[in-house]
């Protein structure tokens, strides 16, 4: 099978496609022959050993498609089901291998979809769909009477967690970079605050303080976040794509009565398997903004563009297609 590998760690130029046999299930698993393979940030991180995998690898933690073959011991799913499935299952030894021709599954990390979910939605939402979701209703026990800043707003997490939360009720405010990347948003109904200002934008738009944050992003931004949280906030981290960690006094923690938590879905994922597939179910439910589609062979550019900011919300490469 065609499949993208990764043999030593590096810049999108290390992202070849190669032919590589076809994998057989285990016990537990389901092959999917994959028509959709989403591309997202972290997988930028896989790539160039941030998060060290062992090589070779194929990238990819997010894909849609149909049921090829059934490992021992699995039920409810049969040859040529349409399916969608996350694949980041680490604490179960599983690596990624999405951008391919078959992936492999762990079953109860799939979840059946229904002719009224579009499959290129489906494999771009599986992630940070399922993130997004944990973040608001299980962390931050999101209510529609919240104010909720989300940070990287124009990326995919960021982009999940505004429409999630404005489809909760509640009132988002989407941190981006530059007022084109806020349009979108803007027109589904959230306020839009710009980073290189967001201290004043914050102060402007919700002078009484904010009660929820989710952040993928870090750095500087989630210090001016954390300063505009009002007393019984809560702050959620899912990422620090900045690569710029902040650190936090539990004192202060204690002091203005916050809350702060994280979610790792790789981390999760083998522990609450029903936890990410309610997740990434109720997210499908929302999520309607169809990716950009790109080829397999077009994984390199996908990643360079991912790299410089400029990327659209989200990129899935079209396995089966020309």
């Amino acid at each position: 099978m065609r499949a993208i590998r990764v043999n030593a760690t590096g810049g999108p130029e290390v992202l070849s496609i190669e032919d590589i046999p076809t994998p057989e299930p285990s016990e537990g698993q389901v092959l999917i022959d994959v028509e959709y393979a989403g591309v997202g940030f972290v997988d930028t991180l896989f790539r160039d050993g941030t998060f060290p995998l062992a090589v070779p690898f194929t990238p990819g933690i997010e894909v849609s498609g149909r049921v090829r073959s059934i490992g021992a011991g699995v039920a409810g799913f049969e040859p040529g089901d349409p399916v969608a499935a996350v694949l980041n299952d680490f604490g179960r030894g599983a690596v990624a291998g999405g951008y391919a021709e078959s992936a492999l599954a762990s079953a109860d990390l799939v979840i059946p979809l229904n002719s009224s979910i579009d499959s290129a939605i489906a494999a771009g939402s599986m992630v940070n769909g399922a993130t997004a979701w944990i973040a608001l209703h299980r962390l931050a026990g999101l209510t529609e009477t919240d104010t909720v800043v989300v940070l990287g707003a124009s990326g995919g997490i960021g982009s999940a967690a505004a429409h999630l939360a404005l489809a909760a009720g509640a009132t988002v405010i989407a941190v981006v970079g530059s007022v084109e990347r806020g349009e979108e948003l803007r027109a589904a109904g959230a306020k839009v605050a710009l980073r290189a200002q967001l201290e004043q934008d914050l102060a402007s738009i919700a002078p009484e303080g904010i009660t929820v944050v989710i952040d993928p992003v870090g750095g500087v931004a989630r210090q001016v976040a954390i300063d505009a949280l009002a007393p019984l906030g809560r702050l959620v981290m899912v990422g620090t794509a900045s690569g710029n960690d902040v650190q936090l006094s539990t004192d202060l923690i204690w002091h203005r009565s916050l809350q702060v938590s994280g979610i790792s879905l790789g981390g999760i994922a083998h522990l609450h398997p029903s936890l990410v597939r309610q997740g990434a179910l109720s997210a499908l439910e929302v999520l309607a903004n169809r990716p950009v589609i790109a080829r397999l062979d077009q994984a390199a550019h996908v990643h360079a563009a991912l790299a410089t900011g400029r990327a659209p919300v989200k990129t899935v490469l079209s396995v089966t297609g020309p």
